[in-house]
C-alpha cells in the first residue's frame, strides 16, 4: 500500500490531476464543480425526501404528527429549507468546507440551498456567527461563505445582524440534551431588523438549539419572521443522525 501511495504522489507530481473532493478519484476540470460524476449521482441520492415533515424537514411516518414540531423543535423559526440530508457526499462537502477549509466546497450547496428558497420572498439573509475566537481559528466563518454565494444566485443582501457574545463547547462534542443550555442566550443582534423577513443560514442542523437561539435575538431586533436554510439537515427524510 505504501509503494502504491508513493507511486500516485509522484505521478500527481508529474502529472497533476484534479481530484474529487469526496472520494479523491480524478475528476474533470470544473472551476463550480468540485465532485465526480459518480459522487454527484450520490449526493443527488441525499436529497431530503417528500415523506419528511414539510415544517421541519425531520423524518415522520406519513399521517402523523410531526415529534420535532411537537416539542417545540420550530420555536422562533417559520419554516426550514435545506437540500440534502447530512451523510456521505453532503457530509464530506460541509466536513471540507468547514474545517478544510475548501471553499469550492461552498458552491455546489449553496446552489442546491438558492433553489430550496426560490419563488419564496424574503428580505436578506443572515449567517449563523462564530465566536471571535473560533472564526480566527478557522480563518473564515462557513455559513457566511455559503451566503456569499446564495447572495450571487438569488440577489438578496446579506446582513451581518448577529453576533456569537460568548465562547461555547462545539455542539458536536455534546449529547443531544446538553446543546440547548450550551447556546442558551449566546447570541446577540448587532443591528435593527424591524420588519424583515429573514433567512438564518447555517450548514447543517441538528437539534436546531443553535437556530432557535439566534431566532431569538433577531426577533428581540424587530425580524417580523425568521426561517432557516441549511446545506443539510442530520436525520433529513432517512432517519439518520450526525456522526
Amino acid at each position: 500500500m505504501r509503494i502504491q501511495a508513493l507511486a500516485k504522489a509522484a505521478m500527481d507530481l508529474v502529472f497533476p490531476q484534479v481530484r474529487c473532493l469526496c472520494c479523491d478519484e480524478p475528476r474533470e476540470i470544473n472551476k463550480d464543480q468540485p465532485l465526480c460524476e459518480a459522487c454527484m449521482a450520490s449526493l443527488e441520492g441525499l436529497r431530503i425526501k417528500d415523506t419528511s415533515c414539510p415544517n421541519c424537514l425531520s423524518p415522520k411516518t406519513s399521517g402523523q404528527s410531526c415529534a420535532y414540531c411537537a416539542d417545540g423543535g420550530m420555536a422562533g423559526l417559520e419554516r426550514a429549507y435545506a437540500p440534502y440530508a447530512y451523510k456521505d457526499e453532503a457530509r464530506k462537502l460541509i466536513m471540507a468546507l468547514k474545517f478544510g477549509p475548501v471553499l469550492l466546497a461552498a458552491k455546489p450547496l449553496a446552489m442546491e440551498m438558492a433553489l430550496c428558497i426560490s419563488g419564496v420572498r424574503f428580505d436578506a439573509l443572515v449567517p449563523v456567527p462564530l465566536h471571535k475566537d473560533r472564526q480566527r481559528e478557522r480563518g473564515m466563518n462557513q455559513s457566511e461563505e455559503l451566503c456569499k454565494l446564495i447572495e450571487e444566485y438569488t440577489g438578496l443582501p446579506v446582513l451581518l445582524a448577529l453576533s456569537k457574545k460568548r465562547k461555547t463547547k462545539r455542539q458536536s462534542d455534546l449529547p443531544k440534551h446538553l446543546r440547548h443550555d450550551n447556546v442558551k442566550d449566546a447570541f446577540e443582534a448587532t443591528m435593527d431588523v424591524l420588519g424583515l423577513d429573514i433567512v438564518l443560514v447555517d450548514d447543517v442542523r441538528t437539534t436546531g438549539s443553535t437556530a432557535r437561539e439566534c431566532a431569538k435575538a433577531l426577533k428581540e431586533a424587530g425580524a417580523a419572521s425568521v426561517s432557516l436554510l441549511t446545506a443539510a439537515v442530520a436525520g433529513g427524510g432517512r432517519h439518520d443522525e450526525l456522526a
